[in-house]
């Protein structure tokens, strides 16, 4: 296989470009040519390598396929099929939004986007105020579209390999104190909700899993709780049972007596209500529900939630932070964090310490004191 060199004039003086016939699988002949080189022993080794590219069969066409239409067709041919309905509707806002619409490379050909471009972006919306975090998600769908592109030949190298993401910055969780935690279960023991609230702080679920809880989920005997499911909420398209969030996420959590004892109330009081409605009512087998029966509305809780807040007199915080409060209290307290992550259900205890960092005992002296002694002892 050869190529030749040729010289031509410009403006700017002397340059050279190369020319060779590219034959792939049996294809109508095609020519390549590359120009600019400005001295001619960069085009020959330019045209060294491609030879033996060639020659190695690891040339490729570049694709002059838009990175807009790539996308959508690897999202929604490819991705889609492997990721949960909640997964891909939050997905599916951050192409749109993100990646298509509001994207300096979107209509470049995928095969024309480097590595600078695509740090530029990160840079970009760093600019327009999103999080750390949520740009590495963008990243992160960047990578994996560019990386399905190598696998499918379009581009010789995925461009996100080399590039820069911001560095997700933690916040420190907000919490109570366990007095705190007192006031406001205290004031808030009249409140329907009064039981997801208690199960919160008790237990460390998450809202969609507490809210996705059924009768069925709870053993009284053993006193512990299974966590099957999670109640989550597309929009368009209701309300829908789901998979936990992660496969540790499904888990089984010991209760102490006072909850099993909560939940016993709860189960009677929700009997004399079935009997009351009458047809009306629709048996879910939830934990947590309307009077009725129903799901209960996640917008509610929050409603509530934040009601209860107001007159307890307490921090203001998130739902979610009566999870990070159960954690935090467990750890304050001593408790092993291999114990902690496995109830909260984290991937690993890496998780656990990365978030909860913070409140873990300092108990550096006693470590001294403890090899100290185990030294003497022997």
């Amino acid at each position: 296989m050869k190529g030749s060199i040729k010289k031509y004039d410009t403006k700017k003086g002397i340059r050279y470009l190369f020319i060779i016939d590219i034959n792939q699988s049996g294809k109508a002949r095609k020519q390549k040519k590359l120009s600019g080189f400005t001295r001619k022993k960069d085009a020959e080794d330019a045209l060294k390598k491609l030879i033996i590219e060639l020659e190695n069969d690891g040339y490729l066409e570049p694709s002059k396929e838009s990175f807009q239409s790539f996308l959508q067709h690897w999202f929604y041919t490819h991705y889609i099929t492997s990721i949960k309905r909640t997964t891909h509707s939050n997905r599916d806002y951050l192409i749109k939004k993100h990646l298509i619409e509001d994207n300096p490379f979107a209509e470049k050909a995928i095969s024309d986007i480097t590595t600078e471009e695509i740090d530029y972006f990160y840079h970009y919306k760093l600019g327009k105020g999103y999080s750390t975090s949520y740009i590495r998600k963008m990243h992160q769908m960047l990578h994996l579209s560019f990386a399905q592109a190598v696998k499918w030949r379009k581009i010789s190298y995925n461009p996100v390999v080399n590039t820069t993401p911001p560095r997700v910055q933690t916040k420190q969780v907000s919490i109570w104190s366990k007095d705190q935690v007192k006031q406001f279960l205290e004031t808030s023991n009249l409140e329907r909700l009064y039981i997801l609230f208690l199960l919160a702080i008790y237990t460390g679920m998450r809202k969609g899993e507490l809210l996705g809880l059924k009768w069925s989920d709870i053993n009284m005997e053993k006193e512990c709780i299974h966590i099957h499911r999670n109640l989550c909420y597309i929009q368009n398209q209701g309300y829908f049972f789901t998979t936990p969030k992660t496969v540790r996420s499904t888990r089984v959590i010991p209760i102490s007596s006072l909850i099993s004892d909560q939940l016993q109330c709860i189960k009677e009081k929700q009997q004399c209500e079935k009997e009351l409605a009458g047809p009306s009512y629709e048996d879910n087998d939830l934990v947590i529900c309307t009077a009725l029966g129903k799901v209960q509305d996640p917008r509610n809780v929050t409603r509530v939630f934040e009601r209860c807040i107001k007159n307890a007199n307490v921090p203001k915080i998130r739902f979610h932070d009566l999870r990070h409060t159960h954690a935090s209290i467990l750890i304050s307290e001593g408790v092993d964090i291999v114990k902690v992550s496995s109830r909260m259900g984290h991937t690993s205890p890496k998780t656990t310490l990365d978030i909860y960092a913070h409140v873990v005992p300092n108990t550096d002296n006693e470590v001294a004191t403890i090899f100290e002694k185990s030294l003497q002892n022997s």
